[in-house]
Formats: structure tokens, C-alpha cells, sequence
């Protein structure tokens, strides 16, 4: 066990969301007779979750105090774990480009003698501003490559944020199996469209209820997840006269569960890159109505395992999510192909695969970078 490479994975995040599932699963389920992970957060209470289902995978977790980007106390703190457990690749999880402190960490990696540093990469679709630019340069000087979940991502890594595209490596997301799927109900009175996932703006429940409200009476909307809208989604529901016709059912563990009892996934975000409940989707042989974004054609392919519309459209969404539902056979077989692709794609064992190739490039061939800079010598700002 002890010629094991230590991945130290880092992350800033406030609360658990899809990037900080992404670590779940990713650190949970790497090759522990070649590696072993190590996780490092710095104090937000609603990290909990990753800390806590770490420590229940045998992972050593760290809370690390890093106030600001260039904490010294934090500078310090990062380079004596990386030093301390060396050899290592620290990885950075990025859930938004600005994340992580604008990758600065990476430089304290760096000078700390890591093997090599990894950073992923989730919303680099998000544009960048003069600030981030200043840092994020000074962080990508000490990163030997770039993990992102889509090739479409690779286009605004270099547009916005200046990433050279053979530095990025895709590895797309995966999910465990929940197994074979079960058949969905015969079209019966009621059609059930489900959404997960916080509920905020760039998730386009607004355009959701605005497609309901031109749908027919056997047409139900369940929203699973909390967020900040779920005041004003429930206000809008009330005025158009849906609230009999949507549940909204706050936090849901058992995603899969609630995929079984609906008919149709609906994904009319405004902006995403590779969400997690579209695998779940297909995983559970469910047909998946989304917006044509980003990331999202890379896993749906339309008019196969699903429909594309128009982000922001509620008359697209609402003929997308009706052709569906008044097509059973089409929808069945919409289903079964989704759960092809899962199980050809994205598994969780090919995600965490993939990510383990990313490292041994890097172990193989030894890391491209070299720093001067070191951030333990600055003032606390």
C-alpha cells in the first residue's frame, strides 16, 4: 500500500451540488490499490455531505481555514498537507470557473513538491472578467492538465479563459447503476414531467410552468430540489392557476425512485453543461426532454433518446414534452436507448476510468510546469 499515489482533492465549494458530486463519486470510487485519495475543504457547513460520505468511504478528510484567495495561514496550511504527503496529485474541483480561490491553490500545490497538478472544469461557458483573468493566469501556470465534462466546454476554456485546448482532457460524468430499469406505467389519466435540481433561474422552471400552463389537465409537474426560487415558483404556479397540477418536494435522496413514478425528464435549463439527472434519466429508461445547450447534446441525442428544444421556449417545450407523452411506443423506445447509451457511456466506472488515465499521463511522463511564485510569502488580502 505505501507506493499508493496520494490524490489530494481540493475544493471551496458552500454547499453540495453537482460538482461536489462529481468528488463523491469520484474520490469514492477511485483504484485504492493505486491511489488514495485524500479530500481537503475549507469550513462551509453546507459541505457536510461530501465531508461526512468521505469519511465513510475511509477517505482522510481535512478542513483547512482559507478566508481569501491569498490567505497565508490557508497558503500554509495547503502546502504542509501537500508536502506531507507526498508523492500526490492535488486536484482541483472547479464547479464554476471562479472556484477553488481562481485555482491559486494550484500554485501552493506546485511549490509544495506535488507530482503533478489536475484542475476539472464544469461552467466554463460562464464569462470571464478582468479580475479573474489576473488570477486564473497565475493558478493555470502551475496546472499540468485540464479534466472538463464535455467537448462542447473545450470551445469556452479557450475563448474565455484562455486554456490551451491540448492541455484539456474530456472525461465525461457517470453514475453507479441503479439497475435493470422498470418498465414504465401504461399511459394511464395523469402524465407525470419531473424536474431535479436546485431551484434557481438558470434552470428554467419559469419556462417549465409557462409550457405547462399549455398542456392539458392530465399533465402533473413534480420538482424535486430546494433553492432560492422556491418561493417565487410557488407564487407563479399559484397565479396561473397550476398549484393543483405542481408539487414542489424540496430535497429528494432517492432520485431514482422518483424517476420510476414519472413519465418524462425535463431539463429546460438555461445554462448547464452535463447534468447528472439526465444520466439518472436515462439509467432509468426514461425519455428526457431538454434544452439544446452546451453540453447537453452530447448526451441526448435527439429523437432518440430524447428531445432538444430551444432554451427559454415554453411552446417548444410544451410540443417536445405532448409528442412524447402521446407517442407511448416512441417513448419506450426513447427509454431503452437512453439506458444503451448509459451503459455504453456513462457508467460510473468509465467516468472514474477515465479520470485515472488523466493521472497516470501525468505520472508517466512527469509533470510539464514549473512556478517561482510563492504564495506564502504574500500579505493576507
Amino acid at each position: 500500500m505505501g507506493d499508493r499515489t496520494r490524490i489530494i482533492y481540493v475544493s471551496d465549494a458552500e454547499y453540495f451540488g453537482g460538482a461536489e458530486r462529481y468528488l463523491e463519486l469520484l474520490a469514492g470510487g477511485i483504484d485504492r490499490g493505486r491511489f488514495e485519495p485524500v479530500l481537503v475543504t475549507f469550513g462551509a457547513p453546507g459541505l457536510e455531505r461530501l465531508r461526512s460520505s468521505a469519511r465513510c468511504d475511509g477517505i482522510e478528510v481535512i478542513d483547512l481555514s482559507w478566508p481569501t484567495t491569498f490567505s497565508a495561514a490557508g497558503w500554509r496550511s495547503l502546502r504542509a498537507v501537500t508536502a506531507d504527503r507526498r508523492p500526490c496529485i492535488v486536484h482541483l474541483n472547479l464547479p464554476g470557473p471562479f472556484d477553488c480561490r481562481y485555482g491559486i491553490p494550484a500554485l501552493c500545490a506546485r511549490r509544495a513538491g506535488a507530482a503533478g497538478v489536475v484542475v476539472t472544469e464544469h461552467l466554463p461557458m460562464v464569462p470571464s472578467f478582468a479580475k479573474s483573468r489576473l488570477l486564473r493566469g497565475l493558478g493555470a501556470r502551475a496546472v499540468d492538465l485540464v479534466i472538463t465534462v464535455s467537448r462542447d466546454n473545450i470551445v469556452h476554456l479557450e475563448r474565455n479563459h484562455r486554456v490551451d485546448p491540448a492541455r484539456v482532457r474530456v472525461v465525461y460524468n457517470g453514475i453507479p447503476d441503479p439497475g435493470p430499469p422498470v418498465p414504465a406505467a401504461a399511459p394511464g389519466e395523469c402524465v407525470t414531467v419531473l424536474m431535479v435540481g436546485a431551484v434557481e433561474k438558470r434552470k428554467g422552471h419559469e419556462t417549465m410552468l409557462a409550457a405547462l400552463g399549455t398542456l392539458g389537465r392530465r399533465y402533473r409537474l413534480a420538482i424535486a430540489g430546494t433553492g432560492p426560487d422556491e418561493g417565487r415558483i410557488r407564487s407563479i404556479a399559484a397565479a396561473s392557476g397550476l398549484q393543483d397540477r405542481v408539487d414542489l418536494l424540496g430535497r429528494v435522496e432517492d432520485v431514482p425512485a422518483l424517476l420510476t413514478a414519472s413519465d418524462i425528464l425535463a431539463v429546460p435549463s438555461l445554462l448547464e453543461a452535463t447534468p447528472y439527472v439526465i444520466l439518472e434519466a436515462m439509467a432509468a429508461g426514461r425519455p428526457v426532454v431538454a434544452s439544446r445547450i452546451f453540453g447537453i447534446p452530447e448526451l441526448v441525442e435527439d429523437g432518440i433518446t430524447g428531445l432538444l428544444v430551444e432554451p427559454g421556449d415554453p411552446e417548444a417545450l410544451a410540443a417536445a414534452i405532448r409528442r412524447v407523452a402521446e407517442a407511448p411506443g416512441a417513448a419506450l423506445k426513447m427509454g431503452s436507448a437512453g439506458r444503451r447509451a448509459f451503459e455504453d457511456r456513462f457508467t460510473l466506472g468509465r467516468s472514474i476510468a477515465g479520470t485515472e488515465s488523466v493521472y497516470e499521463e501525468i505520472l508517466r511522463r512527469g509533470s510539464s510546469v514549473s512556478v517561482e511564485f510563492d504564495g506564502g510569502e504574500q500579505a493576507d488580502r
